[in-house]
């Protein structure tokens, strides 16, 4: 019998004594109803929709329930310190809405109450499907305090409310400002499209862009049909006249791609056009994740951590039509799925790869070490042979990959300056420099999506497209070329809000019914119908509904993304602590360019090491998180 099996026969005998006896006193429509509190955050509009949600609950099921919630809306600005601090009075909220920024910390704290008993005995009785919901989101709300492990086989804390995927905004008006033809084809279908017999997403078909009637648009997400696209290391040249420019906001772009149509965007480059600058991102991950690399790798396989942004050994992915069998984990990858550091090192399970000073990476080196006999690590010779054979693919290395998204901002000679530095938006938020019309494409959460339509309005169009990936063509000389010889994995963050039961609340049965009906399909749909994503599939329709009723934002972008996206590294430990020591370098110096990448990897790999190392276990030990954990 498997842990998961077990540990589900535990949770459902606890289930029976927490949960049967209240569901019994109600199942007759009580119509004495205790109170319980819910507190929450968010803009005018989040606090909109969740008083409509917990109206719904009250005057319905609510009252089968036996249950009337009170919720209040919280300033989200003191509203960590506001949960921290009322964590164990008698007045604090029975439910509440917790990040996923914050939910290893507060479950390591002892503040949150474990649920699998509840979820388990929900989905034994048929009122409660987890399946229904993003797995990308579920996931993420598992947790093993003990041993900081989120895992499929951990119990549940939360039960995700609330997604917020990345995708990429854009103003389609400065697009054709620019020159730029915006098409929306699936790559697949860019075939029939080209001969005529399909429309696109927006009702056109080839024969209706007179610019397009002698040119064969290739599946890629930008197009230029002269051989002058920019490539890393070049100088990007304007476009002349009559240079067909197509933008597809259904294919991803490479990077080549993404940050040619940005230079014809940025008034730097190009002063006919609109935005100030063509690219925003503050996210390093889809840069990093795409190629297979992270922000910090274990070790040993026992939490063993190390900062690294600075590794430059390469990455591999598993090729079309393979699987791999990683040497250290076991585990089986398929096409798509990128290694894991520990399989593709040579090392063993237990050792710990350091540097001679601190653990982790040496400053500016291509290879690693093992405690045990100093002798130098490189990849694993299977992984090799792998590549050799066309089993794997050989992928850049994370250090490439976070120097080419840093090289995006900055001043002139230490960047490409494409991308809006941090200092012009001092007295801006960064939606809000795209809906200003200050910039041409933005990498941002769905979460904005209710505020770009309200404050863009009719000043301009605007639509989704999704976030560039890492792709190689076969001959990128050539403009017709979309076949890729290289390609790393579709990736992107998401960020997500749980609901879960304060653990020193004394109505915990009454708060498990109240969030299993938050989380259901009726209940995601009121949340959907005020523009945000809802957590169940079923319920997207009223999305759509709500701000893409016409099917022209193609904001299919963000929800296709729900299922591929990962929480970002400020989950990875019980808080962000280790990031602070060189996230705040990285945006305060490095993309204003006053700190070049090379130098910041050479100076803050030491100390992201450092900090990361107080959370891992490096005495043999899993208590360490303990420790560490305010």
């Amino acid at each position: 019998m498997n842990k998961k099996v077990k540990r589900r026969i535990l949770s459902l005998a606890l289930a029976t004594l927490l949960v049967a006896p209240s569901m019994a006193g109600c199942a007759g429509g009580s119509t004495d109803s205790e109170s319980l509190r819910f507190w929450g955050y968010g803009d005018a509009t989040v606090k909109d929709a969740f008083n409509a949600m917990v109206d719904a609950y009250n005057n319905g099921q609510g009252k089968l329930d036996g249950v009337n919630v009170r919720y209040t809306h919280k300033p989200e600005q003191g509203y960590v310190d506001l949960i921290e601090q009322s964590s164990t009075s008698k007045s604090g909220a029975d439910v509440f809405m917790t990040w996923d920024r914050f939910f290893k910390k507060w479950a390591n704290q002892g503040m949150l109450t474990n649920l699998q008993a509840y979820a388990d005995a929900s989905e034994a009785d048929g009122s409660l499907d987890v399946d229904s919901i993003w797995d990308s989101t579920v996931s993420r709300f598992r947790y093993n305090p003990e041993l900081n492990i989120s895992d499929d086989n951990e119990d549940l804390y939360g039960l995700p409310v609330d997604t917020s995927p990345t995708a990429l905004f854009y103003n389609r008006d400065a697009m054709n400002q620019v020159g730029v033809i915006v098409i929306s084809v699936a790559a697949e279908q860019m075939d029939e499209w080209n001969a005529g017999t399909i429309a696109d997403k927006y009702g056109k078909k080839k024969s209706d862009i007179p610019a397009l009637a002698n040119v064969n648009v290739p599946a890629k997400g930008y197009f230029r049909n002269d051989n002058n696209l920019y490539r890393e290391g070049t100088t990007w040249q304007k476009p002349a006249d009559g240079t067909v420019l197509v933008f597809n906001d259904q294919i991803p772009m490479n990077w080549d791609e993404s940050e040619d149509l940005a230079h014809l965007m940025t008034k730097k480059y190009n002063t006919a056009t609109t935005t100030d600058y063509g690219y925003y991102t503050e996210w390093w991950f889809n840069y990093g994740w795409s190629v297979g690399g992270d922000c910090i790798v274990d070790m040993s396989g026992n939490g063993s951590w190390a900062y690294s942004h600075a590794d430059s050994s390469a990455n591999y992915i598993v090729s079309e039509g393979k699987t791999y069998t990683g040497a250290i984990t076991g585990k089986t990858y398929v096409a798509g799925e990128t290694l894991e550091f520990l399989d593709k090192m040579d090392c063993a399970v237990g050792d710990i790869i350091e540097s001679d000073d601190v653990g982790g990476y040496k400053k500016n080196s291509t290879t690693l070490r093992k405690v045990d006999d100093e002798a130098t690590v490189g990849i694993r010779s299977s992984v090799l042979e792998a590549t050799t054979s066309g089993t794997l693919t050989e992928l850049p290395s994370v250090r490439e990959a976070f120097i080419r998204f840093c090289s995006l901002s900055g001043v002139e000679g230490k960047a490409l300056n494409i991308c809006a530095p941090t200092s012009a938006l001092t007295t801006t938020s960064s939606i809000n420099y795209f809906t200003g019309g200050k910039v041409g494409m933005i990498v941002e959460r769905a979460l904005n999506i209710p505020v770009v339509n309200e404050y863009v309005g009719d000043k301009f169009e605007w639509a989704s497209a999704p976030l560039p990936e890492y792709k190689e063509y076969k001959d990128p000389t050539d403009p017709q070329c979309d076949e890729t010889v290289k390609r790393g994995k579709i990736a992107g963050h998401s960020e997500s809000t749980a609901l879960t039961i304060r653990e020193r609340s004394e109505k915990k049965d009454l708060a498990w019914k109240f969030i299993r009906w938050m989380v259901s399909a009726e209940a995601q749909a009121i949340k959907a119908s005020y523009g945000f994503i809802p957590n169940q599939k079923t319920a997207v329709d009223a999305f759509y509904q709500k701000l893409d009723k016409d099917n022209v934002r193609n904001l299919e972008n963000f929800v296709s993304a729900i299922e591929f996206e990962t929480p970002g590294d400020w989950w990875y430990m019980v808080n962000k602590d280790w990031i602070d020591a060189w996230a705040n370098p990285l945006n305060q110096q490095v993309r204003k360019g006053e700190l070049d990448v090379s130098d910041f990897l050479d100076m803050y790999t030491v100390y992201g090491n450092e900090e990361v190392q107080r959370y891992g276990n490096y005495e043999g030990e899993l208590g360490k998180v303990k420790d560490y954990q305010n």
